[in-house]
C-alpha cells in the first residue's frame, strides 16, 4: 500500500470516527450544547486535516501517518469531554444562587482592568489595525515585532492591569452569561460592563495581527453560551444569537484582512495554509506527538508553577525552544493540548494526568439533583475551555496562562467553601 493512500486511509477514519461521536452523542438527547460545539469543531480540524495532508506542497511536511497515534488522541480527547457528556446526559434545570457578592466584585475588578488598558490598545490599533484594509503588509509587520519583543517577557510585570485582565478573561465570559441567566438582574451595568470586556478580549489579538487569540476568544464565548443556554430567557438567547450572527461577520473581516497580509504572497497560497494551519495539529501529534526525541518536564504546561520550585526554568518560548532544541516537534508547530502533556511528560504520564484531572472533575460535578450549583458549572466551563481552545493549537493554560488556571480554580475554591459555610451557618 502506497503512503499516499495510507495517510488517506487514516486521516478519512479520524475523520469519520468523529462524525459517528458526534451522531452518537446526540444519539438519546438531540440536544445542542457545549459538547456538540467542541465536537463539531473536532470534525472541523479533521476535515482540514485530510485537506492538508493532500496538499501538494504541505504534504511534504509530514510524516507517514500511523494507527496507534490517532486512537491515543482519540482517547485523551473524549477523557477531557467526559465531564461534559455526563452533563449532556444529566442535564439540570436551574443553577443555584450562590449568595456571594464576589462575583460582583470580581466583574468590577475585570472591567475596571479593561478600561486601564483602553489607551495602550489604541496605540497599537493606530500602528497595526486600522491598516489592515489598506496596507497588504501590515498584519504580518505587527506579528513579526511582538514575536520579537517575546525574548524579553515572562522575567517582570509590566503591565498589571492587563496581567489582572488576561488572568481572569476566562472567568469575564462565565460571569457575563451567568449574570445574564439571572431573572430582574439588578447587575446591568455589570453586564454591559462585561459584554464591552469581552469584545475588548477579541480586538485586541487583531491589533496584534494574531488570528488565533480571536479564534480561541470567539469560540470561548460559544462554548459560553450554550452553557448557559437553557439557563437564559427566550428573550436573552434571542438577542445573543442575533448579535452572535453579526459578530460572526464582522469578526471574519479582520481575520480574512491578517490572513491574507501573512501568507497572500507564499507559493502555497491563501488556501494551502489555512489547510495547514486548522489541519496541522492532529498530523503533527500522529508524526511526533508520543515520541517528540525527549520531554519538557513540564517546562511549558506547568511553567510558572515549576519556576517558583525551579527558577532557572525557560521563562518564554524562545528560551524554551532554544533549550529543547534536540526536540522533534516543539510548540513551533500545533500539535493539541494533548500534544503538549505528551511532549512535558510522556504518554503514560500525560495519560495517567487526564484519568486523574477528569475523573475528579466528573466526580465534583455530579448532580444530586436537577439543579446545578454554580462551581459545578465553573468546573465543567473550564474543561470545556480546554477542549475548546487546545483542540486545534496547543495547550492555552501553559506558561502565563497558569495564572488563568490559579484564577479559575481560585473562584471555584471560594465558592465552594462559601457553600459549606452557608450550610453550617444558615442566613436567617
Amino acid at each position: 500500500m502506497s503512503e499516499i493512500v495510507s495517510n488517506n486511509i487514516l486521516s478519512i477514519s479520524y475523520l469519520l470516527v468523529w462524525i459517528l461521536t458526534f451522531i452518537w452523542y446526540h444519539h438519546k438527547k438531540m440536544v445542542l450544547d457545549t459538547g456538540s460545539v467542541i465536537m463539531f469543531m473536532y470534525i472541523l480540524y479533521a476535515f482540514f486535516s485530510v485537506l492538508s495532508i493532500n496538499d501538494p506542497l504541505f504534504s511534504e511536511a509530514y510524516k507517514p501517518l500511523k494507527l496507534f497515534p490517532y486512537i491515543y488522541l482519540y482517547t485523551m480527547l473524549m477523557i477531557a469531554l467526559s465531564p461534559i457528556i455526563i452533563h449532556h446526559n444529566h442535564p439540570s434545570e436551574s443553577i443555584e444562587n450562590p449568595n456571594t457578592r464576589i462575583l460582583v466584585i470580581i466583574g468590577c475588578i475585570i472591567v475596571f482592568s479593561a478600561i486601564l488598558m483602553i489607551p495602550g490598545i489604541i496605540t497599537q490599533a493606530n500602528k497595526g489595525i486600522l491598516n489592515l484594509f489598506v496596507d497588504e503588509t501590515a498584519a504580518k509587520e505587527v506579528y513579526t515585532d511582538q514575536v520579537d519583543e517575546v525574548s524579553d517577557s515572562g522575567g517582570a510585570i509590566r503591565n498589571l492591569p492587563a496581567v489582572i485582565y488576561n488572568s481572569l478573561s476566562d472567568i469575564t465570559v462565565f460571569l457575563l452569561f451567568y449574570f445574564l441567566s439571572l431573572k430582574n438582574s439588578k447587575h446591568k451595568l455589570v453586564i454591559y460592563g462585561l459584554a464591552f470586556t469581552t469584545v475588548l478580549g477579541i480586538i485586541i489579538p487583531i491589533t496584534h495581527g494574531q488570528r488565533g487569540g480571536v479564534v480561541s476568544c470567539s469560540l470561548t464565548v460559544v462554548v459560553g453560551y450554550f452553557l448557559f443556554k437553557p439557563y437564559l430567557s427566550k428573550k436573552i438567547n434571542k438577542a445573543v444569537k442575533k448579535i452572535g450572527v453579526i459578530a460572526m461577520i464582522v469578526i471574519s473581516l479582520p481575520i480574512i484582512a491578517i490572513t491574507m497580509s501573512r501568507f497572500g504572497k507564499e507559493n502555497a497560497g491563501v488556501g494551502g495554509f489555512i489547510n495547514w494551519y486548522l489541519g496541522q495539529g492532529s498530523l503533527y501529534f500522529n508524526n511526533n506527538g508520543l515520541d517528540a526525541g525527549g520531554i519538557r518536564y513540564g517546562d511549558r504546561t506547568i511553567n510558572l508553577f515549576k519556576r517558583i520550585i525551579v527558577p532557572s526554568t525557560p521563562k518564554n518560548f524562545v528560551e524554551r525552544r532554544d533549550k529543547y532544541h534536540n526536540l522533534e516537534l516543539d510548540d513551533n508547530f500545533f500539535s493539541t493540548f494533548v500534544g503538549d502533556f505528551t511532549i512535558d511528560f510522556g504518554p503514560i504520564l500525560a495519560f495517567v494526568i487526564f484519568v486523574c484531572v477528569f475523573y475528579m472533575i466528573s466526580r465534583k460535578t455530579r448532580l444530586q439533583d436537577t439543579t446545578i450549583k454554580l462551581h459545578q458549572l465553573l468546573l465543567i466551563y473550564f474543561t470545556a475551555c480546554i477542549s475548546i481552545q487546545g483542540g486545534m493549537t496547543l495547550f492555552s493554560y501553559a506558561d502565563t496562562g497558569n495564572l488563568r488556571i490559579i484564577t479559575l480554580l481560585g473562584l471555584y475554591a471560594y465558592l465552594r467553601y462559601h457553600e459549606i459555610l452557608l450550610i453550617k451557618y444558615p442566613k436567617e
